[in-house]
This record gives structure tokens, C-alpha cells and sequence, in this order.
């Protein structure tokens, strides 16, 4: 199944409901010093630019549009932070780390736990622990998506962020994207859900040709 172009109301639809797989996000002891960057962030974002968001209408939302059978499903009984992992890899072109993630990583992961892997393996990614809005920002605007942690325990992707909404890739249902306006997302990430993030660094997808129209 190949890209296409949604529109925002193609996605509203409810995200109360809860993860249909299980999945464990485990925490680092101890978590990283306030105010001093994470031992584990190998890529530092570029600074925000004045135009954090794209003009409207001209480019694809999401900006992270992975087609239907590259999105990776939870597997092994409770995998979501590798398979969001995975699924970033596979959207910025990267199947073949994709597959090295795919063979050492199952399971509950922490930060520490996923990056000690993506070093490893060689992975360039950047990363936060506190819930550093601009690294999402920076991820969607140069169009790599990220893995997040959101909902109750659960690791997904987050695939698009701007003025007005945050669009999410859950990979416990994969069929469809999740829409939460951005000021709800923001807070929840940051305040319910511990505000992790980490992003391959790598070259995404080309964006689908702009047909006009709004």
C-alpha cells in the first residue's frame, strides 16, 4: 500500500481508548542531571528556525507517512519502543538497520536500555529525557518523526506536530493515525507520560508532490 496525502479530518477519531497490546517502557536509575544533557544524546538537534511550521497546505501531512506494511506492529508480546524504533528506521531509508534493530531488541526498554543498542549497532539518533519540545519540533521539521512515550506505559510515533495538533502512529493499531490537539499532546507527554523522545538521524522520505487545492 503506497503514501497518500490526509487530510486533518480524515483523522479524528477517539484516543482515550487503550493500547491493545501489552508493553512495558522501563525507567533509567538514576534519570539524567536537570538542565545537563544526557549521556546518551549522540545527535543534538539544530536550533529551532523562525518558521518552526510549515506553510499550510503545502507540504504532506504527515510529514511522517510511513505506508501501511512498513509500519511496524508490537511484537514478542510487548515490543513498542523497538518497533516505533524500527518503523523511524524504515521511514528514513534505513531497512537494513531496521532488521539489526528487529534481531537485538524485544521487550520493555528504558532510555538507557534502547540507546546502549542503537549504540551498538552504530545508530546515530538524538534524544531527550525531559520533555524538550523543540527535539520534536526539529524531528517533524525535518521530517523524521520520532518515537515518543504516550499513553499509560506505551512507546509510539509521534509523525507530525504544528500550531494546531500532533498526529500520532500507535503500534498497536497501525491502521490508522491518532489526531490529539497539540496543547492536550504537549501536556501529556511532558507531564503524564515522562517526556522521552528519540530520533534516528538519517535521511527521510522525499514528501509526496504538492496537487494544490487547499
Amino acid at each position: 500500500m503506497g503514501r497518500q496525502r490526509i487530510s486533518s479530518w480524515v483523522l479524528m477519531f477517539a484516543v482515550s481508548a487503550p493500547a491493545a497490546v501489552g508493553c512495558e517502557v522501563k525507567r533509567d536509575k538514576p534519570s539524567c542531571p536537570p538542565g545537563r544533557p544526557c549521556p546518551n544524546l549522540s545527535v543534538r538537534p539544530n536550533p529551532p528556525s523562525a518558521a518552526p511550521y510549515p506553510p499550510r497546505g503545502v507540504n504532506e501531512i504527515p510529514v511522517m507517512n510511513l505506508p501501511l506494511a512498513a509500519r511496524c506492529e508490537n511484537y514478542d508480546g510487548g515490543s513498542c519502543v523497538c518497533a516505533a524504533t524500527i518503523s523511524c528506521l524504515r521511514w528514513q531509508g534505513r531497512d537494513d538497520l531496521a532488521r539489526k534493530v528487529r534481531r537485538i531488541c524485544s521487550g520493555g526498554q528504558s532510555s538507557g536500555g534502547l540507546h546502549e543498542k542503537l549504540d551498538r549497532l552504530g545508530i546515530r539518533y538524538a534524544s531527550t529525557t525531559h520533555g524538550d519540545v523543540k527535539l520534536l519540533e526539529w524531528a517533524v521539521r525535518t521530517r523524521r518523526g520520532s518515537g515518543i512515550t504516550f499513553y499509560g506505559n506505551h512507546f509510539v510515533n509521534l509523525v507530525h506536530l504544528d500550531a494546531e495538533k500532533a498526529i500520532l502512529l500507535d503500534n498497536n493499531r497501525t491502521a490508522r493515525y491518532i489526531l490529539i490537539p497539540r496543547e492536550e499532546f504537549v501536556r501529556r507527554w511532558q507531564v503524564e507520560y515522562g517526556g522521552w523522545a528519540t530520533v534516528p538521524v538519517y535521511s527521510p522520505a522525499p514528501p509526496l508532490a504538492y496537487l494544490g487545492g487547499r
